[in-house]
C-alpha cells in the first residue's frame, strides 16, 4: 500500500492505481479490512486526481461496501465524504448533495473528529451558496490541521479556491496559493501545480 501512496505523491497515478488495487485485493484475501479500506480510499484518490471520476466513484463504492461488511463505521464517513467531493468535481450535483447529507448525518451521530472534518469538506464541496461553501471548507481546513493532516487541509484550500474563482478572485487566489505552498512543502508537486493552474487572472 505504501508503494502505491508514494507513487501518488510522485504524480505517477497509473502505477499508484495498480499498486493500490493489488494491495486492496491482497488485504481483503487475508482479512485485513482496515488495510483494504485504506488501499481503496487512496486508489480512489489516485483515480480522481487523474480525472477518472467514474472509476473513483466505483472504488469508493467498494470501500463503502467493505465498511458495511467489516463494521468500519467511522471509516465509512470518510468514504461517503470523499464520494461527495468526487461527485461534485464530476458535475453530479444532486448525487454529491445526497452523499454529503449522509456523511453529515453519520458524522453527527458518531462524533468522530476525522468524520466531522471530512463531512465539513463534503458540505463545502457541494453547497450551492458560495458563502456557505467557503465557511464549511474553512472550518474543514482548520479541523484537518488540528488533526495533523496538512494535505487534507491543503485540499480544502484547493476546493475553496476553485469554488471562489468567479465570485471572489482575491480570496480564491489566497486559498490556491496556500494550497500550492502546503503541497510543495510535502513534495506533492502535482497538487501544487493543479492549484496554481487555477489562479485567477
Amino acid at each position: 500500500m505504501m508503494r502505491g501512496m508514494l507513487r501518488w505523491r510522485e504524480g505517477n497515478f497509473d502505477e499508484s492505481a495498480k499498486g493500490l488495487r493489488r494491495a486492496a485485493d491482497l488485504a481483503e484475501q487475508v482479512g485485513r479490512s482496515e488495510v483494504a479500506f485504506q488501499s481503496l480510499f487512496w486508489l480512489a484518490a489516485s483515480l480522481r486526481q487523474r480525472g477518472d471520476h467514474a472509476d473513483a466513484d466505483t472504488e469508493l463504492a467498494r470501500a463503502l461496501d467493505l465498511c458495511e461488511r467489516a463494521g468500519l463505521v467511522a471509516q465509512s464517513v470518510e468514504a461517503i465524504s470523499a464520494r461527495a467531493v468526487n461527485l461534485a468535481l464530476a458535475g453530479r450535483a444532486d448525487a454529491a448533495g445526497e452523499a454529503a447529507d449522509e456523511a453529515e448525518r453519520l458524522a453527527d451521530r458518531l462524533r468522530y473528529p476525522v468524520g466531522k472534518a471530512a463531512s465539513l469538506e463534503a458540505r463545502g464541496a457541494v453547497a450551492a451558496d458560495s458563502d456557505e461553501s467557503s465557511a464549511a471548507l474553512t472550518e474543514a481546513r482548520a479541523a484537518w490541521q488540528a488533526l495533523g493532516r496538512p494535505l487534507d487541509a491543503a485540499r480544502c484550500d484547493y476546493l475553496r479556491g476553485r469554488l471562489l474563482r468567479d465570485s471572489n478572485p482575491k480570496e480564491a487566489r489566497e486559498a490556491l496559493e496556500r494550497a500550492a505552498a502546503e503541497a510543495e512543502a510535502y513534495g506533492v508537486h502535482h497538487l501544487a501545480e493543479l492549484a496554481l493552474k487555477l489562479l485567477p487572472a
